[in-house]
């Protein structure tokens, strides 16, 4: 048995994290666990990767597909207007973390806000995000802001998050109407969820994809099943116009929804 262990830095970049954990967990947060067929969708993506130039983001297709699912339903976007008022979004703005890799090497997860992702094609989504990743990281607006705000102490930080939240416009400017997040990515093929708490009011977490053998045109057949967490304030949602809202957001991704876009730019 041994007491040694390896003194590191505290990274910056932890405060930001905790800031914003903190406004979150002031939240009555709800939660639901879907599992989502992707076996369609995957083997269509697989095939297009060699036809379409820089490749299909899986990203991208799930960042469409909640934009239309939020359009849909755009109550589960509404924020708080002050105290007895609501505002109620006309555009779907999803914002993500997507890694950019700096010159050392290491990764960094950066926020990009995919604007109006309820009206883009996928195509143009796709686009969108596969640019996003090349662009230069020290002058990215996202890394300057956070720059800017790191600089601040702790207090000053809490105010610089309450006079953003407080007024929808800049708090859409900032963070977009609803997040997503990717971790999927980096888990291997087990059934997972994730469970955080959100600062907007509805937040989509991507858990790993597995395969589980599931009847498909009358027959049982292995197939390609995701886990979703839907997150939503509960304060602003009920169970019922959440559970329209998953289930729209999982026929889209069932489908295939948009896919073909990538191709020739179709709505």
């Amino acid at each position: 048995m041994s007491d040694a262990f390896r003194d590191a830095p505290w990274p910056r970049i932890r405060e930001l994290v905790v800031d914003v954990l903190t406004v979150a967990a002031r939240t009555h947060t709800g939660y639901g666990l879907i599992e989502v067929d992707v076996t369609a969708p995957l083997a269509r993506i697989t095939e297009l990767k060699s036809r379409v130039p820089g490749g299909v983001s899986f990203t991208a297709y799930l960042t469409y597909c909640l934009g239309r699912a939020v359009a849909a339903h755009p109550d589960v976007q509404a924020c708080r207007s002050g105290g007895r008022r609501l505002a109620i979004y006309d555009d779907v703005d999803v914002n993500t973390l997507l890694e950019r890799i700096k010159p050392d090497g290491t990764s960094v997860p950066v926020l990009h806000v995919v604007r109006d992702a309820g009206r883009k094609t996928f195509a143009e989504i796709n686009a969108e995000m596969r640019e996003a990743v090349r662009d230069d990281l020290h002058d990215h607006p996202a890394v300057r802001r956070r720059r800017q705000i790191l600089r601040l102490p702790r207090r000053a930080r809490r105010l610089v998050w309450w006079w953003l939240r407080r007024d929808p416009v800049r708090r859409k400017r900032q963070y977009g109407t609803v997040s997503l997040s990717n971790i999927g990515a980096a888990l291997g093929a087990r059934p997972s969820w994730g469970l955080a708490p959100s600062i907007l009011p509805c937040s989509v977490i991507i858990g790993g994809i597995f395969e589980r053998v599931g009847w498909h045109d009358g027959q049982a057949r292995p197939r390609q099943v995701m886990s979703v967490t839907v997150v939503v304030d509960h304060d602003l949602i009920d169970g019922m116009p959440g559970a329209r809202f998953a289930e729209t957001f999982a026929g889209l991704l069932e489908r295939g929804a948009g896919l073909d876009e990538v191709l020739h730019g179709r709505r």
